[in-house]
Protein backbone atom coordinates (compact mmCIF):
# COMPACT_ATOMS: atom_id res chain seq x y z
CA UNK A 1 0.00 0.00 0.00
CA UNK A 2 1.54 3.19 -1.45
CA UNK A 3 1.06 6.46 0.72
CA UNK A 4 0.92 9.84 -1.60
CA UNK A 5 1.26 13.31 0.05
CA UNK A 6 -1.14 16.22 -1.28
CA UNK A 7 -0.13 19.38 -0.93
CA UNK A 8 -2.51 22.39 0.24
CA UNK A 9 -3.63 24.73 -2.58
CA UNK A 10 -1.74 27.66 -1.55
CA UNK A 11 1.59 25.33 -2.53
CA UNK A 12 0.65 24.80 -6.37
CA UNK A 13 2.46 27.56 -7.56
CA UNK A 14 5.55 27.01 -5.89
CA UNK A 15 8.75 25.32 -8.30
CA UNK A 16 11.03 23.97 -6.21
CA UNK A 17 13.98 25.42 -8.83
CA UNK A 18 12.64 28.53 -9.39
CA UNK A 19 13.90 32.06 -8.19
CA UNK A 20 10.76 33.58 -7.62
CA UNK A 21 7.60 32.92 -5.45
CA UNK A 22 4.22 33.66 -5.91
CA UNK A 23 1.27 33.82 -4.09
CA UNK A 24 -2.19 33.72 -5.30
CA UNK A 25 -3.14 36.78 -3.31
CA UNK A 26 -1.20 39.89 -3.21
CA UNK A 27 -0.36 41.99 -0.57
CA UNK A 28 -3.93 43.77 -1.14
CA UNK A 29 -5.87 40.38 0.14
CA UNK A 30 -7.04 40.24 -3.88
CA UNK A 31 -6.74 37.08 -5.60
CA UNK A 32 -4.13 36.94 -8.66
CA UNK A 33 -4.72 35.39 -12.24
CA UNK A 34 -3.38 32.09 -12.19
CA UNK A 35 -2.49 32.83 -16.01
CA UNK A 36 -0.04 35.63 -14.73
CA UNK A 37 1.27 33.47 -12.05
CA UNK A 38 1.84 30.36 -14.82
CA UNK A 39 3.58 32.73 -17.57
CA UNK A 40 5.63 34.28 -14.97
CA UNK A 41 6.89 30.99 -13.82
CA UNK A 42 6.95 29.65 -17.68
CA UNK A 43 9.05 33.13 -18.67
CA UNK A 44 10.99 33.41 -15.70
CA UNK A 45 15.18 33.45 -17.34
CA UNK A 46 13.36 36.20 -19.55
CA UNK A 47 13.14 38.41 -16.57
CA UNK A 48 15.81 37.98 -15.10
CA UNK A 49 18.36 37.93 -18.32
CA UNK A 50 16.21 41.81 -19.28
CA UNK A 51 18.58 44.38 -18.92
CA UNK A 52 20.86 42.22 -16.52
CA UNK A 53 23.88 44.27 -17.16
CA UNK A 54 21.78 47.04 -15.31
CA UNK A 55 19.45 44.53 -12.76
CA UNK A 56 22.47 42.93 -11.04
CA UNK A 57 20.82 41.85 -8.15
CA UNK A 58 18.14 39.04 -8.46
CA UNK A 59 16.66 39.48 -5.29
CA UNK A 60 14.87 43.79 -6.93
CA UNK A 61 14.29 41.23 -10.37
CA UNK A 62 11.86 38.93 -8.22
CA UNK A 63 10.34 41.54 -6.54
CA UNK A 64 9.93 43.22 -9.90
CA UNK A 65 8.63 39.90 -11.16
CA UNK A 66 6.01 40.13 -8.07
CA UNK A 67 5.33 43.37 -8.56
CA UNK A 68 4.53 42.99 -12.25
CA UNK A 69 2.26 39.52 -11.46
CA UNK A 70 0.12 41.73 -8.81
CA UNK A 71 0.10 44.70 -11.25
CA UNK A 72 -0.95 42.73 -14.39
CA UNK A 73 -3.63 40.47 -12.45
CA UNK A 74 -5.07 43.97 -11.15
CA UNK A 75 -5.46 45.91 -14.44
CA UNK A 76 -8.62 46.42 -16.04
CA UNK A 77 -8.67 45.13 -19.44
CA UNK A 78 -11.16 46.44 -21.97
CA UNK A 79 -10.82 43.06 -24.29
CA UNK A 80 -9.34 39.61 -23.36
CA UNK A 81 -5.55 39.14 -23.34
CA UNK A 82 -4.43 37.41 -26.56
CA UNK A 83 -1.01 36.96 -25.51
CA UNK A 84 -0.94 37.03 -21.36
CA UNK A 85 3.09 35.97 -21.02
CA UNK A 86 3.56 39.27 -23.54
CA UNK A 87 1.19 41.12 -21.55
CA UNK A 88 3.63 40.36 -18.28
CA UNK A 89 6.63 41.13 -19.93
CA UNK A 90 5.75 44.38 -21.04
CA UNK A 91 4.50 45.58 -17.67
CA UNK A 92 8.07 43.87 -15.99
CA UNK A 93 10.19 45.57 -18.87
CA UNK A 94 7.85 48.99 -17.63
CA UNK A 95 8.74 48.67 -14.28
CA UNK A 96 12.41 47.70 -14.01
CA UNK A 97 12.85 50.37 -16.48
CA UNK A 98 11.76 52.56 -14.03
CA UNK A 99 13.68 51.05 -11.48
CA UNK A 100 17.00 51.18 -13.09
CA UNK A 101 15.81 55.03 -13.40
CA UNK A 102 15.20 55.99 -10.09
CA UNK A 103 18.83 53.53 -9.15
CA UNK A 104 20.30 55.88 -11.41
CA UNK A 105 19.95 58.69 -9.43
CA UNK A 106 20.54 57.44 -5.77
CA UNK A 107 23.81 58.40 -4.29
CA UNK A 108 26.44 56.13 -4.62
CA UNK A 109 27.17 54.49 -1.13
CA UNK A 110 30.63 53.66 -2.35
CA UNK A 111 33.87 53.64 -0.25
CA UNK A 112 35.24 57.72 -0.38
CA UNK A 113 38.62 56.24 -1.91
CA UNK A 114 36.29 54.51 -4.84
CA UNK A 115 35.17 58.61 -5.56
CA UNK A 116 36.85 60.11 -8.28
CA UNK A 117 38.89 63.07 -7.73
CA UNK A 118 36.94 66.05 -7.34
CA UNK A 119 38.61 69.69 -8.64
CA UNK A 120 40.15 70.97 -5.44
CA UNK A 121 38.98 74.49 -6.14
CA UNK A 122 35.71 74.23 -4.43
CA UNK A 123 36.22 71.21 -2.15
CA UNK A 124 33.45 69.16 -2.83
CA UNK A 125 35.15 66.18 -3.31
CA UNK A 126 35.86 66.49 0.36
CA UNK A 127 32.49 66.82 1.40
CA UNK A 128 31.51 64.04 -0.55
CA UNK A 129 33.67 61.96 1.19
CA UNK A 130 32.83 63.13 4.73
CA UNK A 131 29.57 62.48 4.19
CA UNK A 132 29.89 59.13 2.61
CA UNK A 133 32.19 57.97 6.03
CA UNK A 134 29.23 59.15 8.26
CA UNK A 135 27.09 57.36 6.69
CA UNK A 136 29.16 54.29 7.34
CA UNK A 137 29.98 55.29 10.31
CA UNK A 138 26.72 55.13 11.68
CA UNK A 139 25.60 51.68 10.27
CA UNK A 140 25.70 48.78 12.18
CA UNK A 141 29.16 46.97 11.97
CA UNK A 142 27.87 43.65 10.14
CA UNK A 143 26.16 46.45 7.10
CA UNK A 144 28.90 48.19 7.42
CA UNK A 145 30.60 45.14 6.25
CA UNK A 146 28.75 43.81 3.67
CA UNK A 147 28.22 47.66 2.03
CA UNK A 148 32.16 47.42 1.86
CA UNK A 149 31.92 44.29 0.03
CA UNK A 150 29.53 45.57 -2.32
CA UNK A 151 31.18 48.73 -3.03
CA UNK A 152 34.40 45.93 -3.71
CA UNK A 153 32.51 44.17 -6.82
CA UNK A 154 31.08 41.00 -4.85
CA UNK A 155 27.31 40.28 -5.22
CA UNK A 156 25.10 40.64 -2.39
CA UNK A 157 24.29 36.58 -3.03
CA UNK A 158 27.89 36.10 -2.15
CA UNK A 159 28.21 38.65 0.83
CA UNK A 160 24.48 37.00 2.00
CA UNK A 161 25.90 33.51 2.01
CA UNK A 162 28.91 34.85 4.36
CA UNK A 163 26.60 35.96 6.56
CA UNK A 164 24.35 32.86 6.48
CA UNK A 165 21.40 34.71 5.74
CA UNK A 166 19.13 35.24 2.29
CA UNK A 167 20.03 37.56 -0.76
CA UNK A 168 16.45 38.76 -0.17
CA UNK A 169 16.97 39.42 3.38
CA UNK A 170 20.44 40.96 3.02
CA UNK A 171 19.77 43.36 -0.08
CA UNK A 172 16.63 44.76 2.35
CA UNK A 173 18.39 45.15 5.21
CA UNK A 174 21.25 47.09 3.66
CA UNK A 175 18.53 49.55 1.85
CA UNK A 176 16.62 49.73 4.68
CA UNK A 177 19.95 51.05 6.77
CA UNK A 178 21.36 53.32 3.98
CA UNK A 179 18.03 55.03 3.51
CA UNK A 180 17.37 55.16 7.43
CA UNK A 181 21.25 56.86 7.51
CA UNK A 182 20.87 59.09 5.06
CA UNK A 183 17.45 60.39 6.53
CA UNK A 184 18.92 60.73 9.85
CA UNK A 185 22.32 63.07 8.44
CA UNK A 186 19.54 64.92 6.32
CA UNK A 187 17.74 65.53 9.47
CA UNK A 188 20.97 66.58 11.63
CA UNK A 189 21.78 68.97 9.21
CA UNK A 190 18.39 70.57 8.82
CA UNK A 191 17.71 70.38 12.86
Amino acid sequence: MSVTLSLPDEQQYWRPKSRIWLSKVDVRGAPVDPRFIDAAYRKEDHFFRYRADKLKDEAVVANLVEDAVYYASRAEKKEPLRDVAGYLFRVFSNLADKEIARSSHTINYGLPENFPDAPADNGQGIINQIQIREILDRLEPDLRWAITRRTLGYEVREIAKAMNISADCLSTRMRRALKQTLHRLLSDDLG
